[in-house]
């Protein structure tokens, strides 16, 4: 069944409407707080809501393990559908970006409400992701000792030096991160439609984690619009204020709500597996 499609007049942001809900997912080991200065940075007629993952209501150090990716979406494709209502985006970081995918995967299939634009950042196209931190199965998660794996978020950038020094502290962060990592690395793309909102995605040019090609590569998942941003900085962009991603993605929201678009609706996607 075709579903007709859409179109949204050209509007100018206005606070006196009902606001826009930028739905941010953070990275692997990440928790809401990477967002919590968003709130104040984005302008009029935008709101922020940085996602708890389910599972992750308790202590940081006890995340529920999912059996797998599927199961993780569905339950926050329920989670969002009583916590968010009415317009909004979603920007995913790192290995938000594809748990975002996939969440937007699941509302097409079940007819669920859509977002007016998808965004994401620092993580490979669904079809070219394969890892994070060089992890290729979840097998080769729990082989790596704490002392690698810290270190190979601090090249990376997501890890204070200083931590290294504190095991006490490490211990604690770093179950979170082994869950997180299992998750991305059991990931295996299904083919899926494409996106029919706008995407745009982006990139650390010094990012070591995901390449330039593999950021591009999102545009074989979108159905219009696409738009990509190469930024001054790493794949922490969140963390990285001179990186200029806030300012890009004010530029991009404020468009998405000054541009009249048509949106279509593809067919019924199959879920991911693991």
């Amino acid at each position: 069944m075709t579903i007709p499609a859409l179109t949204r007049p050209a509007a100018s942001p206005d606070p006196t409407a009902s606001p826009l809900t930028l739905v941010c997912l953070h990275h692997a080991g990440g928790n809401p707080s990477a967002f919590r200065e968003w709130r104040d940075a984005l302008p009029d007629g935008f709101a922020v809501h940085p996602v708890r993952l389910p599972g992750r209501d308790g202590p940081v150090t006890t995340p529920r393990r999912h059996p797998d990716l599927a199961a993780l979406v569905r339950e926050l494709d329920d989670q969002l559908a009583d916590e968010v209502t009415g317009r909004y985006a979603v920007f995913g970081h790192s290995m938000g970006a594809m748990l975002a995918f996939w969440l937007v995967q699941r509302r097409m299939a079940r007819g669920g409400p859509l977002p007016e634009l998808f965004l994401a950042a620092a993580y490979a196209a669904p079809h070219l992701a394969g890892s994070l931190l060089g992890v290729t199965s979840e097998d080769a998660v729990d082989a790596l000792d704490d002392v690698t794996l810290a270190e190979r978020l601090r090249a990376a950038g997501g890890l204070p030096a200083e931590l290294l020094a504190r095991p006490q502290w490490l211990r604690l962060l770093l179950g979170t991160v082994r869950e997180d990592l299992r998750l991305c690395a059991a990931h295996r793309y299904v083919a899926a439609p494409r996106l029919p909102m706008p995407v745009h995605v982006f990139g650390g040019r010094t990012d070591p984690i995901v390449s330039v090609e593999q950021l591009r590569g999102w545009r074989e998942h979108a159905a219009g619009d696409f738009g990509c941003d190469i930024l001054d900085g790493g794949h922490f962009l969140v963390q990285e204020p001179h990186a200029g991603l806030l300012p890009a993605l004010r530029r991009r929201l404020t468009r998405a709500l000054t541009t009249p678009r048509t949106v279509g609706a593809p067919p019924a996607p199959t879920v991911p597996t693991k």
